[in-house]
């Protein structure tokens, strides 16, 4: 059967090789002739396959896609800083908090900010004896390895065949140092009958070693400049999900298991975008997981919408060629041209068709969405008879087609417009005619992770009291509402006076987490203060969330009690008071409204942003009036943090985007 499979294998791709001969002697030509003095390296390795059609081709593949690949010309230039990093790391040890070596490294890559190493295409470098090593050790492993055997050979050409991995790895012999890499109980695989040609398994195994080992934390930018010594880069235990996964698919190629790299280039919900990598398993299913983080199997980033998914190719796309070849500028993410569009493996998709202006003049247009302070290209598409057309899209995303001029200068094509599922597309076009009033509580939506913390001020209870120990109290409100925005009581006048009021939290699981409180005296715009009292301590987690920073003004710090229900706060304003107000706000994440704060609104017209004034935060709301209607808006702090985004106006409420 192996060797029938083989044979299969030479005399379709021989086909397919006279079929489109032509096309691809040209690009082979290419290849060679962007050599330069090198081409006598690459055609000592066409002439050394010259009597096995499979390898042939192999080879032809590697150096059809060659130009365009980038290694360092002196690796020598980068040993300061890679032996800087090695110091580092001896000297922090394997006990030192992850965290704590993550801001060391930040501060030494200071000391490097000058390094630039010169680049250097592939095609003029790499030596025949290199290529030819790496095919035949490609070609053991898809023939005689346990986990790529049912690969086919264009399957095998993208998923183990390449040289590297990924732009600027050494072309050195990374198939055999990261073998060796921890492949605990690998082998232990060829013992069961249902595991032995596994490439699930197997991924799985290794993938837990490398967990094990490694014990990876996750950041959410770049923090230092790139290592690609391995031997220095696998020690570093801090990356973002970008760094952990190229790492992973050449450990995981090394072992002969057939994986790639996939990433959207922007969420469609939230900033920033995601890499993660894929498995190519036996039964031709594609498994997505997170390179030393999670298995394959393993629940990945559900319920987060793409509005686009690439994977990282060694071949080149033809139409980025093309862009590439066109353009005078092309943004960051479409520069390297190695990228295959992959969205209809992840989800159910679209199309979209927009027409563009006569005015219009450029050859190219970009699908973009919003990553919280601009719009950013998640797609590209040639304009033809004055259409653009934009297919495999996510959908219930909010997106605006766009242009560059040659300066990289955004120019907007269309407006911003829904595309709904089932493919619909709704144009969101602020009405300057017919205005409305928005009553606003957030400026960024809640997720996952907030929601998480917030239910924790669920059945929390404020009381007041004439006694400082509670025992004779009366109920003021009962928490039911778990939004994550902040909350206003307003005091019956019937209450009365008391001189303690406090936060009360019986609910266990709760840890009495609050963030923020303020007491109002009737006939009082300013909150009123008192000595601080309540529950001492905090939990051993926190120690900084003592009941002080209930009222420090901080919507990012709150109150962590020692217990986990029964903990209270308040105050004693030394004599009884009659309130009129108390505002709260549950422990979140700070995008709520923050009195004090100096917001602005935005609405987008045809060209750009719009503002609708700045005000300054004197309740948990902001009210604009007389706004055009049947926008989409965005509410920025001025005063502090980063996280804003785009909003429709519906019904009453924000709907974010």
């Amino acid at each position: 059967m192996k060797i029938n499979k083989f044979l299969y294998g030479a005399v379709f791709f021989m086909g397919l090789l006279t079929a489109c001969d032509n096309d691809r002697d040209i690009l082979l030509e290419e290849a060679l002739e962007k050599a330069g003095n090198n081409r006598t390296e690459l055609e000592q390795v066409l002439a050394h396959y010259a009597g096995d059609s499979i390898k042939l081709e192999a080879a032809k593949f590697l150096i059809r896609n060659l130009p365009g690949h980038y290694s360092y010309a002196d690796t020598s230039e980068l040993i300061p800083y890679y032996d800087a990093v090695d110091s580092l790391l001896v000297v922090m040890g394997d006990s030192t908090d992850k965290w704590v070596v993550r801001d060391s490294l930040v501060s030494l890559n200071r000391k490097f900010a000058d390094l630039h190493a010169r680049r250097v295409q592939d095609v003029k470098i790499v030596t025949a004896s290199f290529l030819m090593q790496n095919i035949d050790s490609a070609f053991v492993q898809w023939r005689d390895g346990p986990w790529a055997r049912h690969l086919d050979f264009e399957q095998f050409c993208e998923y183990l065949l390449p040289y590297k991995a990924e732009e600027l790895q050494p072309i050195d012999d990374w198939r055999t140092r990261l073998r060796r890499f921890h492949p605990d109980h690998l082998d232990e695989l060829a013992y069961c009958d249902l595991y032995r040609n596994s490439a699930l398994q197997a991924a799985i195994t290794l993938n837990s070693n490398l967990w094990y080992y490694m014990h990876p934390g996750i950041t959410e930018e770049n923090i230092m400049k790139p290592v690609y010594r391995w031997h220095t880069r696998l020690r570093i235990p801090v990356g973002t999900c970008s760094e952990y996964t190229s790492a992973a698919v050449s450990i995981f190629r090394s072992q002969g298991i057939p994986v790639a790299m996939d990433f959207t280039p922007q969420w469609a919900f939230r900033s920033l975008g995601h890499s993660w990598n894929v498995l190519l398993a036996e039964d031709g299913k594609r498994i997505p997981f997170s390179g030393v983080t999670s298995n394959p199997g393993q629940p990945h980033k559900l319920g987060e919408r793409m509005p686009k998914v690439f994977r990282r190719t060694y071949s080149m796309n033809p139409e980025l060629k093309l862009l590439l070849q066109r353009e005078k500028y092309v943004p960051e993410v479409f520069r390297e041209p190695f990228l295959k569009d992959v969205t209809e493996e992840y989800m159910q998709c679209g199309n979209i068709c927009l027409e563009v202006s006569k005015e219009f003049n450029r050859r190219y247009a970009y699908l973009m969405v919003f990553n919280d302070r601009e719009w950013v290209p998640v797609d590209f598409a040639q304009v033809s008879n004055r259409q653009v057309f934009f297919d495999k899209v996510g959908m219930n995303t909010v997106y605006l087609v766009a242009c560059y001029d040659g300066e990289g200068i955004l120019l907007p094509l269309s407006a911003p417009f829904l595309f709904s599922y089932g493919g619909q597309l709704r144009p969101i076009v602020a009405d300057t005619l017919h205005k409305t009033n928005l009553v606003l509580y957030r400026k960024y939506p809640v997720l996952p992770h907030v929601q998480e913390i917030i239910m924790r001020i669920d059945s929390g209870e404020f009381q007041a009291s004439c006694d400082v120990n509670f025992k004779k109290h009366v109920l003021i409100h009962r928490v039911t509402d778990c939004s994550a925005t902040g909350k206003e009581i307003m005091v019956p006048d019937t209450l009365g006076r008391y001189r303690y009021w406090r936060y009360f939290q019986p609910k266990s699981g709760s840890y009495c987490n609050i963030a923020d409180i303020r007491f109002y005296e009737r006939g009082a715009n300013r909150p009123i203060f008192g000595k601080i009292i309540g529950t001492d301590g905090h939990w051993d987690g926190n120690p900084d969330g003592t009941k002080e920073k209930v009222f420090d003004g901080d919507l990012l710090t709150f109150f962590d009690a020692p217990l986990s229900f029964g903990a209270w706060v308040g105050m004693d304003f030394g004599r009884p008071v009659e309130l009129e107000r108390i505002i709260y706000t549950g422990r979140g994440d700070g995008n709520s409204i923050d009195i004090g704060d100096i917001y602005e609104l935005f609405y987008w017209d045809s060209q750009g942003w719009v503002s609708l004034g700045r005000k300054n935060a004197t309740n948990i709301r902001l009210t604009y009036r007389n706004v055009p209607g049947g926008g989409l808006y965005l509410l920025r702090d001025l005063t502090k943090g980063k996280n804003e985004r785009i909003f429709t106006y519906e019904n009453g409420r924000q709907v974010w985007w």
